[in-house]
């Protein structure tokens, strides 16, 4: 039975720090599997979709907000910034509604 490879793992399973770049698509080929890295371009652009899945389920709550902040983190290290600055200022506060000022 295939098993779904969750956010924060890798492909087995195993826990991955959440600053750390692992990407994985499952790919089958005449009904083998093969696993593919993502590059940098194309982490961002799961990134976005993520986003936009995030954000049509659960409005904004703390997980869209981390998805914000890793997005923003990642545009930010493209120089984009205008759009890294927009990003991490609606996380800031999506956290601040969720946590309170005093967190």
């Amino acid at each position: 039975q295939e098993r779904p490879i969750k956010l924060g793992q890798d492909y087995l399973g195993r826990a991955v720090h959440r600053h750390r770049d692992v990407w994985v698509i499952r790919v089958e080929t005449e009904g083998r599997v093969q696993h593919a890295a993502a590059d940098a371009d194309a982490v961002l652009d799961l990134l976005q979709l993520r986003l936009e899945k995030l954000r049509a389920s659960a409005d904004e709550d703390v997980p869209t907000a981390d998805c914000m902040y890793e997005l923003a983190r990642r545009l930010k290290g493209r120089a984009r910034y205008e759009e890294a600055e927009e990003l991490y200022r609606k996380c800031l506060r999506i956290r601040k509604a969720e946590l309170g000022e005093d967190h």
